[in-house]
């Protein structure tokens, strides 16, 4: 499972890499989930992240970390599409609204947090 979750860490670094380059083109790519369908497939991907996580747990440099990110993961993905797609929509707004520069920030706190779990399941 530390394949799946190095994919993961990969592919959170590079949304947040993309979020670094152009805070504008990641808001692009967050708004094309404002579907019904992309709100249950970012809630697939969470509880598909979460599951694998647990699973790479006792194998990874930091297994507790983990399995409780593992353990978040699947019950945010499961609590997702109870939040509804105009709920979703307007914490999408609300990012939109903030400074590219509190975007970066966060685009960089995502690119710190995909090299840990990187760092975490390479062994």
């Amino acid at each position: 499972m530390s394949f799946v979750v190095a994919g993961f860490s990969l592919a959170i670094m590079a949304i947040g890499a993309l979020g670094l380059a152009s805070p504008e083109a990641l808001m692009a790519f967050v708004r094309r989930w404002q579907t019904p369908v992309g709100i249950w497939a970012a809630a697939g991907f969470r509880v598909a992240w979460g599951v694998a996580g647990w699973l790479a747990a006792p194998s990874a440099r930091t297994p507790i970390v983990l399995q409780i990110l593992g353990a978040v993961s699947v019950m945010s993905g499961i609590a997702l599409p109870t939040v509804g797609l105009s709920r979703f929509a307007a914490i999408i707004s609300w990012w939109e609204r903030r400074s590219a520069r509190f975007k970066r920030a966060w685009a960089g706190v995502a690119c710190a947090f995909g090299g840990f779990l990187l760092w975490s399941v390479t062994v």
